[in-house]
């Protein structure tokens, strides 16, 4: 079990209603945030051949809104907790798949209690999850 992690970043669905070229660079300033920070590895835009099996690809080489990163286990709850404080009033959805039971499974949360519950699951993650960080249900956000 390798001791970092391809996370993919996927910030189109969180309702920031921004221009493509403004979330570009929203993204880009992400992607330095959390390399300055520390959190990542390292941290791009992602190509259209990088993302998981399902996304909206667009017709761009890379794509405004979803990172790449490279993020060690022991940083993710950090990397969380950061993208929580960025993105407030936002849920995120965590996302990963494991091989050995070929299962997916995904999180959402909107609080560091829920955050905790997700990530202690994280032992059987293999080597790449996704967290996108998506509008709450109507419902959700009522409460």
């Amino acid at each position: 079990m390798s001791d970092v992690l391809a996370v993919t970043i996927d910030l189109t669905a969180a309702g920031l209603d921004l221009e493509p070229s403004e979330l570009e660079a929203r993204s880009l300033t992400l992607a330095d945030e959390l390399t300055a920070g520390k959190l990542a590895e390292s941290a791009r835009l992602a190509r259209r051949s990088e993302l998981p099996e399902g996304s909206k690809a667009g017709l761009l080489a890379f794509i405004g809104g979803v990172l790449t990163a490279e993020i060690s286990r022991e940083n993710l709850k950090k990397t969380m907790d950061f993208l929580g404080n960025q993105f407030y009033g936002k849920a995120l959805k965590f996302e990963y798949k494991v091989s050995s039971d070929n299962r997916e499974y995904s999180f959402d949360y909107r609080n560091p209690e829920e955050m905790e519950q997700a990530l202690a699951a994280i032992e059987r993650l293999d080597s790449s999850v996704c967290i996108r960080v998506i509008e709450p249900a109507a419902e959700e956000s009522e409460s």
